[in-house]
């Protein structure tokens, strides 16, 4: 998946092993090779790091996410509902900068990045299925 280069990422912030010590920290893919699932992140100095995709996070996709805020409302506090809130929103601007920002927000408290992060291999499994159900449609 070549789209994953240049993608915002999170290494997960329980990470117990990680050599370039970037848990928690947002940084970009510089490399992603998905056979061997040997994925190469920079972080804007220093080396590289390299992670497995179940040891980096993604936001959710934005509809998913509001789909979630909505229906789970009942179930968080006003302060987790404002930060998804908050999060969301961002999201409608899809560059650096504001995913980088959401990305913030949803590092500082663990709650809210339960609901709004999956793991780069859950991202990986689902756009794979997406992509696979749109070439079945177009051979019929």
């Amino acid at each position: 998946m070549e789209e994953l280069t240049g993608q915002l990422v999170v290494v997960h912030p329980q990470l117990t092993t990680d050599p370039v010590s970037r848990q928690g920290q947002i940084g970009v893919i510089a490399i992603a090779d998905l056979q061997k699932d040997n994925i190469s992140v920079g972080f804007g100095g220093g080396p590289l790091g390299r992670y497995s995709s179940d040891a980096l996070l993604v936001l959710k996709d934005k509809r998913e996410l509001y789909q979630d805020i909505m229906t789970g409302v009942k179930d968080m506090d006003a302060g987790t509902f404002k930060d998804l809130l908050d999060i969301n929103m961002k999201q409608e601007y899809s560059d650096y900068g504001h995913i980088s920002a959401a990305m913030k927000i949803a590092v500082e408290n663990p709650e809210v990045m339960k609901r709004s992060m999956i793991s780069l291999e859950d991202y990986i499994s689902r756009n794979h299925n997406i992509n696979v159900s749109e070439e079945v449609s177009f051979e019929r």
